[in-house]
């Protein structure tokens, strides 16, 4: 079955031990196993795959998390289901005692790796806990055969299909073409809530209250779909987007065929079991944290247009690869000072901005790519000025008449020439570098985009919390503890190169973020606790609720500004085509919802009859200005 004549074997430490997940050995291959666990090569020596091994699991830096576990079921079933469809022949495994799935199939005579690539790139797009790397890996990809032992004492074990099949492989390269097809077709969209349904829907579940046309689908999809865990969460994040209360949640869940997953759980032998009352709430719980998180952090994106010309679209991809890139290898210019860090969550926020919306140029007001990052509106101002005379922002047009500003970040990222030293006469011209639109196809540039998303939602989500405002812990500890999700561990030195700040200051923050229980002693330095405390930490720190009155505040400051706009032109325009003002006694029979139909009353006036923007804030704080309040402020009439 091993493609090659040796396998890879894990090496025991001192103690005899083997704790270390590597196989730095070769074992050739012969009628004794080695006395360690092993792995199998992918390829052969001429790089041609002759098997391939989807990998789903749900481990997280402090070892298996039973939430992650069971979305990779999730997950590992649903590509069962589909290659079950297309015929081809595969076996599905238990990894090992922690509940790992793998999925093997065998390539008859081999595939290259330019035709398993647009697979693994196809299924990372659908598949959150598939590790894709060994797919891309003709060299060194390996994973651990059918039957073979794991350090933990377990073996993996056969769950559904046949081992002969693996022997006599009959899978094709066109089969994989097929494969890649339809997964790029069934994957879901750049903004996860608006994907359709992961299963057919029935029409008799209506909910109680209103949701999107792509939620409502999500809720009612029937039994969960395909993948129930997916769909649950595209139900929360629907409810998020559309203002539901945790409490409404809790009342869907109870009729709603979409949020299958809180009742029920996988029981990885292709059925369901139903949950303890206990678990079901706590995750229920976490989830619709992360949902909301989610849902504040899109809430400022428009509608989704995607970009006609894809050079456009393969050109911001590669200027948001060449910035990420930027941040990682000079961490010093980013965490310097205060504002530096500010700076770079700005462009992270504009980078995603630009991503979501397939634009180089985006309106991006400051009340939205503020908060996006868990910052104020005015140091928002202050690092788009500093980014715009360091060259890597531009802005394209000012604020005006209400609309926000437009920027775009700079196409080159190029150092500066008065940095550049003087060359050689006879240095030669360096090789014409080939355009990145010919050697990424459409669908890699698409996946490469979603990767890039999630990439920086995680990012901005994770820092984004009132315990990482100024008034708590600070910006900075926001980003370590955002660090911690790309790294199982860290240490006070590693962090520090990681966010270019000093080791004593790398190590106080540490030291914040352990008095809280966030971090947990770890035998490669510190890691996150696995309970999230960062509620009851900011609730401590009475700081619980700041983005929230944050967000509050700059509604109202919006509304207002509306407000006085719409007096600003009911005073420059000519009597006869001022818009009427309602009657003292008049009562609206239906709620004006499309922009430029609201009438406003009268703005208030001091005694000097002059624009009172201090009792407008109040006004409208209070809401006698919402359509739907009984008490409406209607200016003078009253």
């Amino acid at each position: 079955m091993s493609p090659r004549d040796q396998v890879r074997v894990m090496k025991r430490d001192a103690y005899g031990r083997v704790d270390e997940n590597s196989y730095p050995l070769i074992y050739r291959v012969g009628p004794t196993e080695p006395m360690t666990p092993w792995a199998m090569n992918l390829a052969d020596e001429t790089g041609l795959f002759r098997v391939l091994c989807f990998d789903f699991d749900g481990k997280d830096k402090h070892g298996v998390d039973a939430e992650l576990m069971e979305e990779a079921v999730d997950e590992c079933d649903v590509l069962s289901r589909t290659l079950d469809s297309l015929s081809i022949e595969h076996v599905v495994c238990q990894s090992s005692g922690t509940g790992g799935r793998h999925i093997w199939l065998a390539l008859h005579g081999g595939a290259p790796k330019l035709a398993v690539a647009p697979v693994a790139s196809a299924a990372r797009a659908n598949f959150r806990r598939l590790d894709h790397g060994m797919l891309l890996n003709a060299v060194t990809g390996a994973a651990r055969p059918p039957l073979s032992p794991h350090r933990d004492g377990s073996y993996s074990t056969v769950l559904r299909g046949n081992l002969n099949t693996l022997i006599t492989p009959s899978t094709t390269i066109a089969d994989l073409a097929a494969l890649a097809a339809v997964l790029e077709a069934r994957k879901p969209s750049l903004r996860a809530e608006d994907s359709p349904p992961s299963g057919p829907i029935t029409t008799r579940h209506q909910a109680h209250r209103r949701l999107s046309v792509a939620g409502t689908a999500h809720m009612a999809t029937i039994d969960g779909g395909s993948n129930p865990s997916w769909t649950g969460f595209m139900c929360l994040l629907s409810a998020a987007n559309a203002g539901w209360q945790l409490v409404d949640v809790e009342h869907a869940i109870k009729t709603a065929p979409g949020l299958e997953h809180f009742r029920t759980k996988n029981t990885g032998r292709g059925g369901r079991r139903p949950r303890a009352a206990a678990e079901a709430r706590a995750r229920l719980g976490r989830q619709w944290d992360k949902a909301q998180q989610y849902a504040a952090l899109q809430r400022p994106l428009p509608a989704v247009r995607e970009p006609p010309d894809l050079s456009e679209l393969d050109a911001i991809v590669t200027d948001v690869e060449a910035l990420l890139t930027r941040f990682r290898v000079s961490p010093g210019r980013w965490g310097r000072t205060e504002a530096s860090s500010n700076q770079q969550t700005i462009l992270r926020a504009l980078a995603y901005l630009t991503l979501q919306t397939g634009k180089r140029t985006v309106a991006a007001a400051i009340r939205d790519l503020g908060p996006m990052g868990g910052l104020g509106r005015t140091t928002a101002a202050d690092a788009l000025t500093a980014l715009a005379a360091a060259g890597y922002v531009e802005r394209v047009s000012a604020s005006d008449d209400g609309n926000a500003a437009e920027w775009r970040l700079a196409s080159t990222l190029s150092t500066g020439p008065s940095t550049v030293r003087s060359q050689p006469s006879d240095n030669p011209r360096p090789p014409q570098e080939i355009p990145s639109s010919l050697s990424r196809s459409a669908a890699e540039l698409f996946n490469t985009r979603t990767h890039l998303v999630a990439l920086l939602e995680e990012q901005l989500t994770d820092q984004r919390h009132d315990l990482f405002t100024r008034r708590g812990l600070g910006h900075l500890a926001g980003k370590l503890y955002a660090l911690l999700r790309q790294h199982p561990s860290l240490t006070i030195d590693a962090a520090a190169r990681l966010l270019g700040v000093t080791a004593r200051h790398t190590a106080t923050i540490f030291s914040r973020l352990r008095r809280h229980k966030l971090l947990v002693v770890h035998r490669d330095g510190w890691a996150r606790s696995m309970q999230d405390l960062r509620n009851q930490a900011a609730l401590q720190l009475n700081v619980l609720g700041t983005l929230l009155a944050r967000a509050e505040r700059y509604r109202i400051e919006r509304e207002v500004w509306a407000w006085w706009q719409a007096e600003l032109s009911t005073m420059m325009s000519a009597p006869r085509s001022r818009p009427r003002r309602p009657h003292v006694s008049s009562r609206p029979l239906f709620e004006a919802s499309r922009p430029g139909e609201r009438v406003w009353p009268r703005y208030p006036r001091a005694s000097t009859n002059r624009a009172d923007h201090r009792s407008a804030l109040e006004l409208v704080g209070a809401g006698l200005l919402s359509p739907e309040n009984r008490w409406q402020y209607l200016g003078n009439a009253a």
